[in-house]
C-alpha cells in the first residue's frame, strides 16, 4: 500500500547519486521531459527507512501519482509505455521510440538480459572490493562474467560508436553505459582497455549528452549500489 503522503503526489524518485541503475531512470525522466522530485540518500539508507519502498531495500523506486514501482527495468517500460517520447530538433539525435526494435524484439531482448548480467557482475565486484579472489571465486568469476558479456556485446554494436540501435539513443546503449561508467569512477572495472573498442567508442559519444552530462556518478559514498 502507498504511504499515504504519497499517494496522489508529484512524480518522486529515490535514488542515489552513485547507482548505476538509478542513473538509467534519470536518464529516461530527462530524456522524456518529465519532471519528479529527487529523493537522494548516497549513503546506505536504513532498512527501516527503504523497505516500505521497496522489499528488496534497493534504489531506485518511483512514485508516479498512484502509481508505485521498483526496479530500473520495471520504471523505464513503465515511462517508455505511458509517456511518449518528445520530437528533437533536427540534427539532434532522438532517444528510440520503444525499448527494442519491433523487427528485433528478441534479438534485441537477448541483448538487455546479457547486459543486466554485465551490470550486476560489476556491482558486485564493487561490493566485495578488498576480498582476495582465491579465497573468494564467486569475485573472479564476477570479473569474468563483465569481460565475457562484453565480448559478446562488443560485435552486436555498430561501428564508429552508433550503438546498438543506429540512428538513436537506445535504452540498450543506456544500460550499457551506466555500469561502465559507475566502475570506472569506482575504480572496479576498467573497460577503455582497447579490447572493447566499439563499446568505448559508443561510451564516448553518449558521454556529452545533456541528460547523461547531468546525471555523473558522485564520488565515493560509503558501499552501496
Amino acid at each position: 500500500m502507498l504511504d499515504a503522503s504519497l499517494r496522489g503526489s508529484m512524480r518522486k524518485l529515490l535514488f542515489s547519486n552513485g547507482s548505476p541503475y538509478a542513473r538509467r531512470v534519470r536518464v529516461v525522466l530527462i530524456e522524456k521531459g518529465l519532471a519528479f522530485e529527487p529523493d537522494v540518500n548516497d549513503a546506505v539508507r536504513p532498512i527501516e527507512e527503504i523497505r516500505p519502498h521497496n522489499p528488496a531495500l534497493q534504489v531506485p523506486v518511483l512514485y508516479d501519482g498512484d502509481r508505485h514501482l521498483f526496479g530500473s527495468n520495471l520504471i523505464i517500460e513503465y515511462l517508455f509505455e505511458t509517456y511518449p517520447t518528445p520530437t528533437r530538433a533536427p540534427g539532434v539525435i532522438p532517444l528510440a521510440p520503444s525499448i527494442v526494435r519491433p523487427d528485433r524484439v528478441w534479438d534485441d531482448k537477448l541483448v538487455l538480459t546479457a547486459i543486466e548480467a554485465l551490470a550486476d557482475a560489476l556491482v558486485n565486484v564493487r561490493l566485495m572490493t578488498g576480498a582476495d579472489e582465491e579465497s573468494v571465486p564467486f569475485m573472479a568469476r564476477q570479473r569474468r562474467r563483465i569481460a565475457s558479456c562484453l565480448d559478446w556485446l562488443e560485435p552486436r554494436i555498430e561501428a564508429d560508436g552508433e550503438g546498438f540501435w543506429p540512428g538513436t539513443f537506445s535504452v540498450m546503449d543506456l544500460n550499457l553505459m551506466c555500469p561502465l561508467l559507475y566502475g570506472e569512477k569506482r575504480g572496479t572495472f576498467a573497460f577503455r582497455t582497447g579490447q572493447w573498442p566499439r563499446v568505448t567508442a559508443m561510451v564516448n559519444r553518449w558521454q556529452s549528452r545533456p541528460s547523461v552530462a547531468a546525471t555523473p556518478v558522485n564520488e565515493w559514498p560509503p558501499k552501496a549500489a
